[in-house]
């Protein structure tokens, strides 16, 4: 840990409550308002035999205020003449006391509430203004991911590797101005201009992206994810022998290289890394920018019996022969003319003799069988077979295995509406049929059959793995045994055996079949994540700071108020609010990027402090002014014993909501890991 990124750090946040409780403070100065205290952070309480006691960093008074540095960092108060959050607790305000609070006009006490968020959106857009001086880094705008079954997948205009130059005529530096130029500009689809490398050369392209609609935030956004770094995780390093010395690698340890091939995504290091054998050579970097070390080393990952990219669970396809869904153009499938719905149900051989297929895993070993060579489906098509000659091409992340470039569907894709769609799922969900077996697998060995239908199963003869929501044997249950026996195959020295218990028409058996982690369907595996990819510093002169600072401005506000409304219609959960320790960790993560970029992220929680506050809850500003506004239409005060509830309810509401948020911070840090 640095300590000067942690200085940076904590002064950052310092300044941001300090400009939000001196917002407060000047407007309640400048009002002639008494205030007998003005605090950053809160006293850390110690008990006594007396009760409760405060302590404070430092405390001095100057012309009636006392001045106060509190230990516990987070917040900050300014204490009034005649203001407090809990209404009844003093003493009736005085006639003429002009520096009571209660005694101030409706307009004196809204500067005085909303004086803090004034001073935060001031500070934002002149921290972005700043920042932009500085220099600030951004995430890449390079594209790192197109997500599958998209419009943008489908239309296949978009590439992994894509840098983006323009979003809609405007030039582009940060990937995030490619995601709101869909909400911003509105329409199903943004005009991007795009730089590209074909065969060596950059080449810049015009391409239309269409708007899928974010089932999170139910507002369309371009189906795109920026790049990422691909690094080790914790428990994948320590794996590593010890005595490499300085070449051990470490958690975030960023991997550049798989046997020579350039990994520009997670889902290219999981592709090299499964389709390897035995030893691979990693290329490991560490470090950012001119400070990065390069270093190749020689590691043999554990191997698992199935991987992401197999369709046979043991030697077992559970998937039926497939309907074709989507069909990406320029594609295999797209060139031989398959289209959505095609039911493809066998393939024809050089003989012309027809293999019918009965599974997804069927149709996978075949298209991975061509080694890139043309083979003939057959294919069910408005009642009628066709026959379709179609040339597999490999896949760009898994060397060795092929694709047609289709989305499938175990079902027939006929319209049907939304109950209809989830009973059928349910219903498919509650039985595991094997209707493929794959040809020379220990489970064709041991005696499963095409057709079986699998009613339990259990690993190493243990208890019957069960879905733990329902408590039946179902497809869940089913997955949750596969990764049981995956992992005790990865960590012991004997491949775990799963125990198949199969309904036939004499009755219930069970066929014992040993996972082969080195079979067809087995790849090796290592425990990797993603960190961010940003870009080098960008500054820009005084009058496009300017610009930049109030458009920057305007677009964290839009980002913050949907987060707000999507919490509350449900799209967006509580847990995946962020609180002080994720704040906290990400800004020491970005505070490695550089001051400017500290900077612009502090402006990024100055504008969220604003608006957070404006939420009408009596214990926040929003709620205070709130309560005073409908005072000043009454022309009276609200009833006192009402408020007492009000306010107290709020504090229990907003404290618990604290509490929660802290403890999902170190839940999401330690355990998830998502920062």
């Amino acid at each position: 840990m640095n300590i000067l990124y942690v200085l940076q750090v904590l002064i950052g946040f310092g300044f941001v409550i300090f400009i939000h409780e001196m917002g407060h403070f000047l407007a309640a100065k400048r009002v002639g308002i008494t205030c007998p205290a003005f605090s950053i952070g809160f006293p850390f309480p110690v008990p006594t035999r007396k009760g409760w006691k405060t302590f404070n960093i430092f405390k001095y008074k100057w012309r009636g205020t006392e001045y106060r540095l509190g230990w516990i960092p987070f917040g900050g108060y300014v204490a009034m003449h005649g203001q407090s959050d809990s209404p009844g607790q003093m003493e009736k305000p005085k006639e003429g006391d002009e520096g009571d609070y209660r005694n101030k006009s409706y307009w004196q006490k809204t500067q005085v509430l909303l004086g803090g968020v004034t001073m935060n959106a001031i500070t934002a857009v002149v921290g972005f203004i700043l920042a932009f001086q500085l220099g600030v880094t951004f995430i890449e705008p390079t594209v790192g991911m197109v997500e599958q079954s998209s419009q943008a997948w489908v239309d296949d205009e978009i590439q992994v590797g894509d840098r983006v130059l323009q979003v809609n005529g405007r030039d582009v530096v940060d990937f995030e101005d490619v995601v709101y130029a869909g909400i911003f500009d509105g329409g199903d689809s943004i005009d991007l201009l795009i730089e590209r490398d074909v065969n060596g050369q950059k080449v810049q392209k015009h391409v239309t992206v269409k708007l899928d609609e974010d089932p999170t935030f139910g507002i369309k956004l371009p189906a795109i994810k920026a790049k990422h770094r691909v690094i080790l995780t914790e428990e994948e390093a320590n794996r590593f022998p010890e005595d490499l010395g300085e070449d051990r690698p470490k958690d975030g340890d960023e991997i550049v290289k798989v046997n020579g091939r350039t990994v520009r995504n997670a889902q290219d290091a999981q592709g090299f890394i499964e389709t390897s054998d035995g030893s691979i050579e990693l290329t490991l970097r560490r470090g950012l920018e001119d400070d990065a070390r390069d270093w190749n080393i020689a590691y043999t990952p554990r191997r698992s019996f199935y991987v992401s990219g197999s369709a046979y669970l043991a030697g077992v396809s559970i998937l039926p022969a497939p309907y074709v869904d989507k069909v990406r153009k320029h594609n295999p499938a797209d060139k031989a003319g398959i289209k959505h719905g095609d039911h493809i149900v066998g393939v024809v051989g050089d003989n012309g003799k027809v293999f019918e297929l009965n599974s997804f895993g069927d149709l996978n070993r075949i298209v991975d069988a061509s080694n890139g060579k043309a083979i003939t489906l057959l294919v069910e098509r408005d009642g009628e077979r066709k026959r379709v000659e179609v040339t597999p091409t490999e896949r760009e992340s898994r060397p060795g295995r092929y694709q047609l470039g289709v989305t499938v569907s175990p079902f027939p894709l006929d319209d049907v509406s939304k109950d209809e769609e989830k009973k059928r799922d349910d219903e498919f969900d509650k039985t595991v049929t094997a209707y493929g077996v794959r040809p020379g697998s220990n489970a064709e060995k041991a005696g499963i059959k095409p057709g079986d239908k699998i009613v339990g199963v259990r690993v190493n003869g243990g208890k019957p793995v069960l879905d733990p929501d329902t408590g039946e044997f179902n497809r869940t249950a089913f997955a949750y045994a596969m990764k049981q026996a995956s992992d005790i195959t990865q960590d012991g020295d004997e491949p775990a055996t799963i125990n198949f218990e199969i309904e036939r028409k004499d009755g219930i058996q069970t066929f014992d079949v040993q996972v082969d982690p080195e079979g067809p369907d087995a790849g090796a595996v290592m425990q990797i994540g993603a960190a961010e990819q940003r870009s080098a510093p960008v500054t820009y002169g005084l009058l496009k700071s300017v610009k930049m600072g109030f458009y920057h401005s305007k677009k964290v506000g839009y980002k913050i108020i949907m987060t707000l409304m999507a919490l509350f219609t449900g799209r967006v959960k509580v847990w995946h609010l962020g609180g002080p320790v994720v704040i906290a960790k990400r800004s020491y993560s970005l505070a490695q990027w550089g001051i400017g970029t500290l900077i612009f992220f502090l402006a990024f929680i100055s504008i969220n402090l604003a608006i957070v506050n404006l939420i009408p809850l009596p214990v926040l500003d929003g709620g205070q002014w709130l309560v005073v506004t409908i005072e000043a239409i009454r022309g009276k005060p609200l009833p006192e014993r009402a408020m007492n509830w009000v306010s107290l309810a709020s504090f229990i509401f907003v404290v618990g909501l604290m509490l929660f948020v802290l403890a999902n911070d170190l839940w999401t840090v330690i355990v998830r890991k998502w920062v």
